[in-house]
């Protein structure tokens, strides 16, 4: 591994990029999707299962910043209000707890940004980058993941889900909806621990992206029952209502429980 503190060099090929982890899941599960990955990548990095180490942002400020990562201005006012580490610096699991992956949005001609940041998950195309939940600010940059941990894991991931194929469940996205067929490979990530506030937190927020960019809204009533189908038992009202609160659009808190095209 890099140690701490050591500047960039020549690259550590122990280290995966978000690419090469990317590349290598797809040749044993073409179908895998890059938000897909991103995802298991991220609860196995949560429950310390698999290494990670980036360059840290580091602010002036500790305070949450006074938007969210639907502000156009969300990426410039990172990039000049912080610097990022010349080093590498490994990525504790307790931190990825307050972590979520964040693409920069590359707008087509004439493209709304939401709909821009609505794409850029499921995409390669800007730098491998994490945001914290709690304090509305980019905090990683450039993060690589450990080869070894990535294999291990998608070689357990790809045994269970061959053994679960037959009794797997019709998949559903996260507005609550099913995919075509179901016939997607889930990327399986069993033996996690219950329904975190990670986890239900970048399941809200993706929930949002994918409505907002086909312009959706969403009452609290909506996202409770959306919540409840997506994951039965392992959640609560309250705990839904919270996570709206904090990372719903402003319109939407506003709009009550009834609002035009609500989604189910």
């Amino acid at each position: 591994m890099r140690a701490i503190g050591v500047q960039m060099s020549e690259r550590d090929t122990r280290w995966w990029t978000l690419v090469e982890v990317v590349d290598w899941v797809r040749g044993i599960h073409p179908n895998a999707t890059i938000g897909e990955i991103r995802g298991a990548l991220q609860g196995w990095c949560a429950s310390d299962r698999i290494r990670a180490h980036g360059r840290r942002r580091l602010y002036s400020s500790d305070r949450p910043l006074p938007m969210d990562h639907h502000d156009p201005e969300f990426v410039s006012f990172a990039d000049h209000h912080s610097r990022l580490q010349s080093w590498f610096e490994p990525i504790s699991a307790d931190e990825w707890k307050d972590l979520t992956f964040f693409a920069r949005p590359i707008p087509k001609t004439g493209e709304q940004y939401h709909l821009a940041a609505a794409r850029a998950l499921d995409q390669l195309h800007s730098p491998v980058e994490l945001r914290s939940l709690s304090k509305y600010r980019l905090a990683w940059k450039d993060i690589e993941f450990w080869r070894d941990d990535v294999i291990r894991e998608w070689a357990v991931a790809g045994d269970v889900a061959r053994q679960d194929d037959a009794k797997r469940e019709p998949l559903s996205d996260a507005a609550g909806r099913p995919t075509a067929g179901g016939a997607r490979l889930r990327l399986s990530t069993k033996g996690a621990s219950p329904l975190s506030d990670r986890d239900l937190h970048m399941w809200y927020d993706r929930r949002v992206a994918e409505l907002r960019a086909r312009r959706e809204t969403s009452s609290g009533e909506a996202d409770w029952e959306a919540a409840r189908q997506q994951f039965p038992a392992r959640v609560t009202r309250a705990r839904v209502r919270a996570v709206r609160d904090q990372l719903a659009p402003v319109g939407w808190r506003k709009q009550g429980r009834r609002s035009p095209r609500i989604a189910k």
